[in-house]
C-alpha cells in the first residue's frame, strides 16, 4: 500500500482519531489488514464485524502483535491509536477507494460466471510487457477481497487488473464503485450462485452491475455469445461498446477461428481483432480457454497492447493453481486438476477437454455449491453430459454428487460405470483397484467447487503414484 498518515486514513474514512498522542509524528501506515493472523508490527488493523465473527474481540491481541493503529466502530481498551468511524466494513471500502484515486492506474474489472480468474491472469500476463500491474490474488473478489486488493496498490503501478465475484444482488454494484474501471467486461454467465440470484436471468442483472461503475468514457465489453447480453443493453447509453464472441462473426470486434487442439489439450488459433490479426499458442488445455484469451485480448488492445503483446503475454501466462493443472505421473497416466471450482458450464467445458484424451478417461467430481433448489437437477445433467461425451468411468464424492452418478448411469443401457462415494478413502480404494492393472492410457480429470475440497483428491492420487513408483524401486 502507498504509505499514509493516520490523518489522511481518517479522513478517507470520515472517522474520528482518539489516542493520537500515542503514535510518533510523521508516522505513516504502509499496510491495512482485516485478518489478525496476518499481521506486521505496524499494520493498521480494521476491526470487521459479520454474522458469525467481530474484529473488535482481537484488538488487544493485534496491539500485543505490534498493530500502530485501528479503525473500529467504538472506543478499544489499548493505547494505540484508534479511528472510530460508523461502519467498519464501509471503511474498509472508502480507504480502498481513496488509494485507488492516489495511484490511479489504468484499471479493468473483470466478472463472469466462469472463467474470470482465468482471463485476469492472461490480460495481466499482457499487460505486464507494457508496464507494472497488479492483479487480484487467489480469490478475493468480494465485498472484502476487492478492497483489500485495492489496497495493495502502490504509485508504481500502471495497472490494475480486478477480478469482481457476486453471491447476491448489489455486490458487484458496491465493488465496482470502489474499482471505478476504466473498461469492464462480462466473460459470461451461466448456472452459478443460483441461491443468492434466484434463476440466470438474475445472474444476468447482477452481472450487469459492473457496467454502473465505468468511468466516463469507459469501455464495456460483454461475450457476443450470451444470450443474456439484452440485459445490459440499457447501460450502454454514454459508453463505448466492444463484443467479443467465440465463434467466427464478423459483428464481433475481436474472436477467434481455425482452433486446434494439440495432444494435451492446448489451442491453437487465429486471433481476429479490429486493429489485426494474429496466431495464438496457449499453454493452458481446453477449449474453453480460447473463449477466455479472446476476452483478455480484447481487454489488453484497449490499454494500448500490440497484437505482439497479446501472443507472447499468453504464451508466457503461468498457469493457475488448480485451474486445467495437467500433471504427467507416468508416460500413460496424467491427472488434470481443475478443483479451484466448479459450476455447470466450467463442469461441462472440463468434460469436453477429458473426452478429447485417448485411452481410458475417468472423471473425479465433487459437489457443486450455490445452485439452490435446482441443484440435484443441474447435477444430474452433468452426470447425462459426461455420459454422452463417452467419459469411461465417473466417481462421484460429497452429497449432491449421487445425482450426477445417477444421471451417467441412468443414460445408457451399458454396465453402470458411474459410483457414488461418501469418503475419499473409500473412492480412492475404488480407483486403485481400476489404475493398477490398466495398459492402456489413462487421463483423470478432478473437479468440483471450493467447499467440496476436491484438491485433497488429486493429493491422494499423486501420493498413490509416488508410493507405487518407490516400490517399484525397492
Amino acid at each position: 500500500m502507498i504509505p499514509l498518515h493516520l490523518s489522511d486514513i481518517a479522513n478517507a474514512v470520515n472517522g474520528k482519531i482518539i489516542n493520537e498522542q500515542h503514535i510518533a509524528q510523521g508516522h505513516t501506515i504502509n499496510q491495512v489488514i482485516t485478518d489478525s493472523r496476518a499481521l506486521v508490527a505496524g499494520d493498521l488493523f480494521i476491526a470487521l464485524k459479520g454474522p458469525t465473527f467481530d474484529g473488535h474481540r482481537f484488538s488487544e491481541k493485534v496491539v500485543e502483535l505490534g498493530c500502530s493503529a485501528l479503525i473500529v466502530d467504538h472506543p478499544q481498551n489499548v493505547s494505540v491509536p484508534q479511528i472510530i468511524v460508523k461502519d467498519t466494513h464501509r471503511a474498509l471500502g472508502q480507504l480502498s477507494s481513496y488509494v485507488k484515486q492516489q495511484v490511479a492506474p489504468k484499471t479493468v474489472a473483470i466478472t463472469g460466471s466462469s472463467g474470470k480468474t482465468t482471463v485476469k491472469e492472461m490480460v495481466a500476463s499482457i499487460l505486464m510487457r507494457l508496464g507494472n500491474v497488479l492483479a487480484t490474488q487467489g480469490n478475493f473478489n468480494n465485498d472484502i477481497g476487492v478492497p483489500l486488493t485495492l489496497l495493495r496498490l502502490e504509485h508504481n503501478h500502471d495497472f490494475a487488473v480486478v477480478e469482481l465475484g457476486a453471491n447476491h444482488i448489489g455486490e458487484i454494484a458496491y465493488t465496482v464503485d470502489l474499482v471505478q474501471p476504466d473498461v469492464a467486461i462480462i466473460n459470461n454467465v451461466a448456472a452459478a450462485h443460483l441461491e443468492g440470484f434466484g434463476d440466470l436471468c438474475g445472474v444476468a442483472r447482477a452481472k450487469g452491475e459492473i457496467f454502473e461503475g465505468l468511468v466516463a468514457n469507459g469501455v464495456a465489453i460483454y461475450n457476443q455469445d450470451c444470450k443474456y447480453a439484452n440485459k445490459w443493453q440499457w447501460r450502454f447509453t454514454d459508453k463505448t461498446v466492444r463484443r467479443f464472441s467465440c465463434t467466427n462473426t464478423e459483428q464481433s470486434d475481436c474472436f477467434s477461428s481455425d482452433v486446434v487442439l494439440d495432444e494435451n489439450g492446448c489451442a491453437s488459433f487465429k486471433l481476429n481483432t479490429h486493429v489485426g490479426n494474429t496466431f495464438i499458442e496457449l499453454t493452458v488445455p481446453g477449449q474453453h480457454n480460447v473463449c477466455n484469451a479472446v476476452a483478455a485480448a480484447i481487454i489488453a488492445i484497449e490499454f494500448g497492447a500490440s497484437l505482439d503483446d497479446i501472443r507472447l503475454g499468453l504464451a508466457e501466462m503461468m498457469p493457475v493453481k488448480g485451474r486445467m493443472n495437467l500433471h504427467h505421473l507416468s508416460d500413460n497416466f496424467k491427472v488434470i486438476d481443475d478443483t479451484y471450482n466448479a459450476n455447470v458450464e466450467s463442469i461441462k467445458a472440463a468434460i469436453d477437454l477429458l473426452a478429447n484424451y485417448p485411452g481410458r478417461r475417468v472423471l473425479i467430481l465433487g459437489d457443486m455449491g450455490d445452485l439452490g433448489h435446482q441443484a440435484r437437477s443441474y447435477h444430474h445433467e452433468v452426470g447425462e453430459y459426461a455420459k454422452a461425451k463417452h467419459i469411461d468411468n465417473l466417481l462421484t464424492l460429497g452429497v449432491l454428487s449421487q445425482s450426477t452418478s445417477d444421471g451417467f448411469n441412468s443414460s445408457s443401457n451399458e454396465q453402470p460405470s458411474g459410483e457414488h462415494f461418501s469418503t475419499r478413502e473409500k473412492l480412492m480404494k475404488s480407483l486403485v483397484g481400476m489404475l493398477e492393472f490398466e495398459e492402456q492410457q489413462i487421463s483423470i480429470l478432478v473437479k468440483g467447487s471450493r467447499s467440496a475440497h476436491m484438491e485433497y483428491v488429486v493429493k491422494d492420487i499423486m501420493d498413490w503414484q509416488d508410493q507405487t513408483i518407490i516400490e517399484g524401486q525397492l
